[in-house]
């Protein structure tokens, strides 16, 4: 994804009037708890126990939790039901409903999830509602205590600007907040 991409994606993410309030309660009210009682409010619960799949396709365990471990899922269903505009929901939850289907009859599930990924980038419009979910899984994970602090080189304070870092075999990613956790 080039830089131009990157800033468009994230103004129409940040655009949204909801999307600081639901992040906020992500961060405080979720993490790291167990969520196996939590009843998703966009997704039906078959589509959420899909999604909760497909997270750890996207980011399986490592040396860090998984997109599911941090409560990804519970993420992407209160963005999907609080911040997207009512057409924007009918035509994602159409799209999720066959995506799950699909997934559901795949023999290789995440040879499925590839395909789709590829076809998405790929620029195909049938399957261009997978960039959406990538993406809210990157922010969901990477915004989670294990995401900021254990997946990134965490720097709590921010500093000055630094427009090259140079990167070594033990970088992971440099990342910089003002949350608090």
């Amino acid at each position: 994804m080039n830089r131009r991409q990157v800033i468009q994606s994230m103004a129409l993410l940040t655009g949204h009037a909801m999307f600081p309030s639901v992040l906020s309660s992500f961060l405080t009210g979720c993490a790291n708890k167990d969520m196996t009682g939590y009843v998703p409010s966009f997704f039906d619960k078959s589509e959420f126990n899909a999604i909760t799949e497909i997270v750890d396709i996207i980011i399986p365990a490592t040396q860090t939790k998984s997109a599911s471990q941090v409560n990804t899922q519970v993420f992407l269903d209160q963005v999907f039901a609080q911040c997207l505009t009512n057409d924007e929901q009918i035509a994602l939850k159409s799209s999720v409903k066959q995506m799950t289907e699909a997934f559901n009859r795949a023999k290789d599930k995440q040879q499925y999830i590839l395909e789709l990924d590829k076809n998405a980038y790929g620029n195909k419009e049938d399957v261009a509602y997978f960039k959406r979910i990538k993406q809210y899984t990157m922010i969901g994970f990477f915004t989670s205590e294990e995401g900021e602090t254990k997946a990134s080189n965490y720097v709590k304070m921010p500093e000055a600007y630094k427009g090259e870092i140079a990167l070594g075999p033990e970088t992971l990613n440099y990342g910089k907040t003002t949350l608090l956790y």
